[in-house]
């Protein structure tokens, strides 16, 4: 491809992930898979352009209205290309208005593309904190009360390139096994430094194309999830609901603690999701796996009211702590996205609390950071249920993770800066009647 071929495929790849086709790494894969004559170099190069800009986003997008131009994916391309260094004769040159090139520059954009390579660059304390911080401007009030005078600091490390973490499966294999399989294919592998069976990854190569994944031995699970399974805290003969299961991933996590004397059922709002574990489940030699699909009004809930000694509701949120992973999800989050989540998150914490035990564990998790998803969902909950507790993380996490990082609060948030890890947020709450 010519750079202006790579230059088009950037600029159609940002419009389809802004016209909201899905999720930018799914967009991207579907365009160049439609485009088989796009060469490896050239889909690695294209790949790096789209998630350039979509890091970069907030920052292009300010510059953008200060040079007097409109954000829009052919904008944000082109002035990341004079932001780079190009200058705007040779950014004339690669749109030759071709067949396999962007339109030719009108006037109205040689004006703002001109401004924009003579404003002075400014420095970082200069800019609104939502450019340095990479984050929706509407978010900032929630962000402030999550982290106050650590919000930037905070924000850095969510910006950060994340590894790749794997949870290693024990019921088929332990860690110290797999890490030499892995060294062995000449990964650079190393142990998690807080979950017990985690394997971290600073490179990205193909994991499922290696031995041990193919037969089962590990799966690929951010570090952070694997600690949320791990303080379920679940024992071998425990009742275990995982109740927003979706493809299984801390259910497979649960599984091995309860695969010869004790039940876990897997439950979701989506059939399709639920289906999805099954092939993980083959390959993890799981066969210990009851699944539910929850319906509206679901009998089943009061059917089995009182049976679990541990329910895992990790619900449906904003995902703002997986932004790291999934940097186009920033933009695609609402204020009117964030009220449904959170108004669906009160739904699921009051149907299945029904399900758990007296003496039994609700443990409510989310992939966010914002508090009215969290501490604001506990504290509403614990305000109407007087027969729940909040249980400190603390003693579950000496017992299930060990002595290192042990949390002081009585909830935790977990996020890259204090952990290494994605933001998941949990609270654990017994039944005390």
């Amino acid at each position: 491809m010519t750079p202006a071929a790579r230059l088009q495929a950037t600029i159609e790849s940002l419009n389809e992930i802004e016209e909201g086709v899905g999720p930018a790494n799914r967009v991207v894969s579907q365009y160049l898979r439609k485009r088989r004559y796009i060469g490896a170099k050239d889909r690695t190069a294209i790949r790096n352009n789209v998630f350039s800009i979509i890091r970069g986003q907030f920052r292009l997008d300010f510059q953008i209205r200060n040079a007097g131009g409109h954000p829009s994916p052919r904008c944000r391309t082109i002035a990341n290309i004079l932001l780079g260094g190009n200058s705007l004769d040779e950014a004339a040159l690669l749109c030759t208005g071709g067949r396999y090139s962007p339109a030719k520059l009108t006037e109205s954009e040689k004006i703002w593309l001109s401004t924009l390579t003579k404003i002075p660059k400014i420095s970082d304390q200069q800019e609104p904190n939502w450019v340095r911080g990479n984050y929706p401007s509407w978010l900032e009030p929630e962000l402030l009360r999550s982290f106050g005078k650590n919000l930037m600091s905070e924000m850095a490390a969510l910006d950060s390139p994340a590894p790749t973490d794997l949870r290693v499966n024990e019921g088929k294999a332990n860690r110290e096994g797999v890490l030499q399989a892995l060294q062995a294919e000449g990964l650079d592998a190393e142990p998690t430094p807080f979950a017990q069976n985690g394997i971290r990854l600073h490179h990205r190569p193909r994991i499922t194309s290696t031995d041990a994944y193919q037969n089962g031995l590990m799966e690929l699970q951010d570090e952070g999830a694997q600690l949320i399974s791990g303080l379920v805290d679940a024992e071998p003969r425990h009742c275990v609901i995982d109740f927003c299961a979706g493809a299984g991933g801390k259910t497979l996590a649960l599984a091995p603690k309860l695969i010869e004397h004790g039940r876990i059922i897997a439950c979701d709002t989506d059939r399709t999701r639920l289906k999805k574990m099954k092939p993980r489940l083959k390959r993890a030699g799981i066969r210990n796996i009851e699944t539910h699909v929850l319906v509206e009004n679901d009998p089943w809930i009061n059917e089995k009211k009182d049976i679990a000694d541990r329910v895992l509701l990790d619900v449906p949120c904003s995902g703002t702590g997986t932004w790291r992973r999934e940097p186009d999800s920033r933009h695609r989050l609402t204020p009117s996205l964030l009220n449904e989540y959170v108004t669906k998150q009160k739904l699921i914490f009051d149907l299945a609390h029904k399900l758990v035990a007296p003496g039994g564990r609700l443990i409510y998790a989310t992939c966010s950071i914002l508090a009215s998803e969290n501490e604001d969902q506990v504290a509403r909950f614990l305000g109407i249920r007087r027969n729940f507790s909040i249980s400190p993380i603390g003693p579950i996490w000496r017992k299930t993770v060990g002595s290192h990082g042990v949390p002081k609060k009585s909830m935790l948030q977990l996020t890259p800066k204090r952990y290494g890890v994605d933001g998941f947020f949990v609270a654990i709450l017994t039944r005390t009647a």
